[in-house]
């Protein structure tokens, strides 16, 4: 059944609200399972419209939730992921250049980013490295001092 847009939106929230769902796909999938017939690309538009981004949980998971929603890491979170997960920080002026264990940029920066730190206006993550863009060099030098005595 085809529903209105406001109407799919709805469920959309009610399902990434109450489900883990990790891809469209798993969303479409849903949609479909409660009779709603739904493209992948309007899931894609619908997901955009809602402001519902992708999070990775503590377990390296990701899943959709609204953003509003974004937890907020605690310290402890952080500095984990740091003495797990970092190999080595440079600094270049008002960027830190972070090497990670293969595989855990994208897992580190998220901790990051989710810290919501003064000292960070940005992370750009590979596979391996981070990019962390500060406001100035006193900042970058102050988001240095505070994690690179963790790096195990």
């Amino acid at each position: 059944m085809a529903l209105k847009k406001k109407e799919r939106q709805t469920k959309i929230l009610e399902i990434i609200t109450n489900q883990v769902i990790e891809s469209q796909e798993e969303l479409m999938y849903k949609l479909q399972a409660e009779g709603i017939d739904v493209t992948q690309a309007t899931v894609s538009r619908d997901i955009n419209e809602l402001r519902i981004v992708r999070h990775t949980g503590a377990n390296g998971v990701s899943h959709y939730q609204l953003l509003e929603e974004a937890p907020k890491v605690e310290s402890t979170q952080i500095d984990q992921g740091f003495q797990e997960m970092a190999l080595s920080m440079t600094r270049v002026e008002f960027l830190t250049i972070i090497k990670t264990t293969a595989g855990n940029g994208n897992r580190l920066a998220a901790l990051i980013d989710d810290a919501n730190l003064v000292t960070v206006i940005a992370t750009l993550a590979g596979h391996d490295t981070i990019y962390v863009t500060s406001p100035d060099n006193a900042a970058a030098q102050q988001f240095m001092a505070q994690f690179e005595a963790m790096i195990g």
